[in-house]
């Protein structure tokens, strides 16, 4: 089983002591990033800054920042993908030895693309300029959105 959503990966991951939660008001420009690097290089946790000032949206930021964190997102498909990236660099492995690899074609058809006709991105109103703009550097040419 994933993470059926952005939401539910992020629960899991403070759940489990990987995110950390900042309440007060961070300003993407500038404040955001500054604070994603400090933790980034000390190994940290992941980051849900939950009031970004003049935003309405919450952002989050080193959801990747270590190995063992994106082992642990991913920690119920990562044995069918390792699978899969075998296949693919032998084929051959499949006949000689079938049972590892029995869960992997439904594992591929899961990972075509799919339309949909709705979803949660849908069913409200947002424009690009209502995402939290985050800004690294003071020279910057202008923010840019991840």
């Amino acid at each position: 089983m994933s993470h059926a959503s952005l939401r539910a990966c992020i629960d899991d991951l403070a759940q489990h002591g990987h995110l950390v939660r900042i309440e007060e008001e961070i300003d993407a420009r500038l404040e955001a990033a500054e604070i994603h690097r400090r933790v980034f290089q000390a190994g940290g946790p992941a980051l849900y800054f939950a009031r970004v000032k003049g935003c309405r949206f919450p952002m989050v930021s080193n959801l990747f920042g270590t190995l063992p964190r994106a082992e642990f997102m991913f920690r119920h498909t990562i044995e069918t993908v390792r699978r899969l990236i075998e296949l693919k660099i032998d084929p051959t492995n499949l006949w000689k030895r079938p049972w590892r690899y029995a869960r992997v074609p439904l594992a591929a058809l899961t990972l075509l693309p799919r339309r949909v006709s709705g979803g949660p991105v849908l069913a409200g109103q947002a424009q690009v300029s209502d995402l939290p703009q985050l800004v690294c550097w003071p020279d910057d040419g202008g923010p840019f959105i991840t």
